[in-house]
């Protein structure tokens, strides 16, 4: 498989030059063969899930605000919000060698999370292209907060 891989990078280094090399072979790769910190398609999210969700070292990352979070999310999601004061702090208690989704409504601020963890030491995250607003739209399931019941009046 090796072999294979070693080829389409050589294709592509010469069809698609300035282009990164990285993002381009994530989306044709299958979930085990992901290239670390890049943007990965919905598709290949939904199969890193499904391979990964017993593996203690994999986690999946929402960096949107509490407010966020608490609307809607990735099953199993934790929410670690990029904007927070605490962010590198929280992060940083994460195991290094672990496996990271990152998500937010559009991809940008994941994005700059996965790249922030790449800089601090991180060994594999990928970042959900297009992120939540994708994931809706190709209608993969979602966890939400439960309703509230109203207050009883008085």
């Amino acid at each position: 498989m090796n072999g294979l891989l070693h080829m389409k990078r050589a294709i592509l280094k010469r069809l698609l030059p300035g282009l990164a090399l990285g993002a381009i072979l994530s989306l044709a790769l299958p979930a085990a063969e992901l290239v670390p910190f890049t943007d990965i398609t919905t598709e290949q999210a939904a199969a890193l899930i499904r391979e990964k969700e017993a593996d203690s070292l994999f986690k999946i990352i929402d960096v949107r605000s509490a407010a966020e979070f608490a609307e809607n999310r990735i099953k199993d999601a934790l929410n670690i919000d990029i904007k927070a004061a605490d962010f590198r702090e929280k992060i940083e208690k994460l195991d290094r060698n672990g496996i990271y989704l990152m998500f937010c409504l559009g991809g940008v601020r994941s994005a700059r999370a996965m790249n922030l963890m790449k800089e601090w030491g991180f060994k594999q995250a990928y970042n959900l292209a297009g992120g939540l607003m994708k994931w809706q739209a190709q209608k993969l399931p979602l966890e939400s907060a439960p309703v509230q019941a109203a207050a009883p009046s008085s």
